[in-house]
């Protein structure tokens, strides 16, 4: 049955009106019309996310929450999922389906330390540089036909075949071997001695592509199932089957995420201010903060290095009285300021030019709108507190330069950032990634003319979760990503 939650109207149940989140008065910004769609430290450890910790050592340690419970059935997703970015996610929603589906060689839990994936173990060649990395005894795709060492290598190489791996994986690949079935020789970009950690990056997900699907086959057990889908269909309901336990279903339905929490769902992952107030009248609900997730930074070309930083006093007053759900001024230190060994590509610098007079954010991401349309108010503002924020964000150029603020999505989105012609742009970053060289290549990947030493950064986000109380059975990685259980139980 095909179940349309945008039918759903305020009489289907007695919710209260919710206020929304105070934030001061910005004037109005113009639009653009939406484009189409050293060697550095490791992961520090002081920031462990914001869950329930039990006494005992173990997975139990990540555990979203330490009460046991039932497990969950079924999660709410309010953005839309695309089975063509799989096994690469674009936005949380896909991040967190993709996660139930697609496996990387290693995890890194909570507290940062490497767990088994698709691999059972892994050890350093005797040349120093070379991982030897084992894939666990009879491991097999989520339609039952083995996986191979060969199959993690067409994953990773570009159309699946030949010799020319993906970019995103030589980002931090240098070359991979298929010693034999089980064990690949995989050499990375950057050396590490105690664990290869950019091997958990979802990027590197193992998947196969086959003609009869538009889903990529995973390797985890669960086998999937569309059972709404397509045009005129507000909903889609994806399940994930499991003959050793219960099947989880997934109600993938973009609109308000309040309408969501009508439904008999277990779990919703949000930071939306009014489905969180929403949620704390609804005695069958809690909400449990996760780690402290991504960092919104300003991007500006042409910056000098010489250019003042926010203070933290600045950056919370931006966290406070601009951006909509839970934010904080963001906390240093900031990984891409302690990458001086990172192999990258050397600086595009633009020469001198005339910026397009705006501020650029992506569209889907409204923190990034939120923080994006506070600048440009702060332009058309006067005073001194505005002062305190200018002299830092446009201590090189004429404050007409943030006129409006424009968001893009998909390619235009990064078009843009390429030419890096715009007056700035505001994006989101991971907040601790577990392998900083690899986030850094990337976002030079993207932005050629960025220099590291000029980024400014403006806030940390983070997700809650909305869990049905006496629902258990879902831990937290070090990168925010969530499993739940029977999604990786052995058939």
């Amino acid at each position: 049955m095909v179940v349309c939650l945008h039918a759903l109207t305020w009489g289907c149940s007695a919710r209260p009106p919710v206020a929304n989140v105070p934030v001061l008065p910005v004037p109005d910004a113009p639009r653009d019309p939406p484009g189409t769609v050293a060697t550095p430290p490791e992961p520090a450890l002081a920031e462990t996310p914001a869950i329930t910790l039990p006494s005992e050592p173990g997975s139990r340690e990540c555990s979203l929450l330490a009460a046991p419970g039932e497990l969950i059935a079924t999660v709410a997703l309010a953005e839309r999922i695309d089975p063509a970015h799989a096994p690469r996610p674009s936005n949380e929603s896909e991040r967190l389906l993709f996660r139930q589906l697609y496996e990387t060689l290693i995890r890194v839990d909570c507290l940062g330390r490497p767990v088994p994936g698709l691999a059972e173990s892994w050890r350093l060649d005797t040349d120093g540089r070379t991982w030897i990395v084992t894939l666990r005894e009879n491991a097999r795709f989520s339609d039952g036909s083995p996986l191979r060492a060969s199959d993690v290598r067409a994953s990773w190489m570009r159309d699946g075949v030949g010799d020319e791996l993906r970019r995103d994986v030589n980002r931090v690949v240098r070359s991979i071997v298929a010693v034999n079935d089980r064990d690949l020789a995989i050499t990375l970009v950057r050396h590490r001695a105690d664990a290869p950690m950019a091997l958990a990056h979802p990027d590197l997900a193992i998947a196969r592509r086959v003609a009869a699907s538009a889903w990529p086959l995973g390797t985890r057990p669960g086998w999937m199932a569309v059972t709404a889908q397509g045009q005129g269909s507000a909903t889609t309901v994806v399940t994930l089957t499991n003959d050793s336990v219960p099947a989880i279903r997934f109600l993938v339905a973009p609109g308000d995420p309040r309408d969501l929490l009508d439904q008999d769902i277990d779990l919703l992952l949000t930071r939306d201010p009014a489905a969180l107030d929403y949620a704390a009248t609804l005695p069958q609900f809690q909400s449990v903060p996760l780690a402290w997730q991504h960092t919104h930074v300003l991007l500006t070309p042409g910056r000098s290095r010489s250019s003042p930083s926010l203070s933290p006093e600045a950056r919370q007053v931006l966290a406070d009285d601009a951006v909509r759900g839970e934010a904080r001024g963001a906390q240093d230190p900031f990984w891409w300021q302690s990458v001086a060994d990172c192999e990258v590509a050397p600086l595009s610098r633009p020469g001198p030019f005339s910026p397009i007079p705006r501020i650029v954010f992506d569209a889907n991401d409204a923190a990034a709108r939120d923080l994006a349309e506070r600048l440009v108010g702060l332009v058309r503002a006067t005073g001194p507190a505005a002062r305190v924020f200018l002299d830092v964000l446009l201590p090189d150029r004429p404050r007409r330069t943030y006129e409006r603020a424009t968001g893009l999505t998909g390619e235009a989105l990064a078009v843009a950032l390429r030419r890096g012609a715009d007056a700035g742009y505001v994006l989101a970053v991971d907040a601790r990634p577990a392998e900083p060289c690899r986030e850094l290549q990337a976002l030079m990947d993207g932005a050629p003319w960025l220099d590291p030493e000029t980024i400014v950064a403006l806030v940390d986000v983070r997700l809650q979760a909305i869990v049905r109380r006496g629902r258990s059975g879902a831990t937290v990685d070090w990168d925010g990503g969530m499993l739940i259980a029977g999604a990786n139980d052995p058939r």
